[in-house]
Parts: C-alpha cells; structure tokens; sequence
C-alpha cells in the first residue's frame, strides 16, 4: 500500500541520517585523535633535554585525554572543556 511504501521511505532516510551523523562523528574522532598523536610527537621533540618541561606537558596531554577524548558517553553539551 502507499502508506507502507511512505513509511519505508521515511525509515531507510531515517537510517540513512543516523548512518551518516555516526560516521560523521567517529571521523572527527579520529581526526582528533591524529592531532593529538601529532602533538605527543612534536611535544618529544620540543622538549629534548628540558626534563621537568616534558614532565608538565605530558601531564597537560594525559589531562586532555582523560577529560575530554575519553568522554564518549557523556552529553556532547556537558562535555565542555573544564581549563
């Protein structure tokens, strides 16, 4: 019937609309995730011999992923940055 045939439309755009939120949200994870990768890089090369300086920022770095990458489960609006 139409209506069968209607509701089919509106549940595969529905799906199609999901599909393409998640996989919108797990690229840019995976971008923020190949940012951070960049910076633990380039932070062991800036601070080469400034022990107590590589120290501070690895300790910045793991707070960064421990309160905000690892948020995957709390509300995108209550996961802002607390610094």
């Amino acid at each position: 019937t139409v209506s069968g045939l209607l509701f089919s439309i509106l549940i595969g755009q529905t799906y199609a609309f999901l599909y393409q939120q998640q996989e919108a949200i797990f690229y840019a994870l995976f971008n923020e995730v190949t940012e951070a990768k960049s910076l633990l890089e380039q932070v062991a090369l800036v601070c080469q011999g400034r022990p107590a300086m590589y120290n501070k920022v690895l300790s910045s770095i793991a707070t960064y992923v421990d309160h905000d990458l690892k948020q995957l489960r709390a509300d995108p609006a209550d996961a802002r940055p607390s610094y």
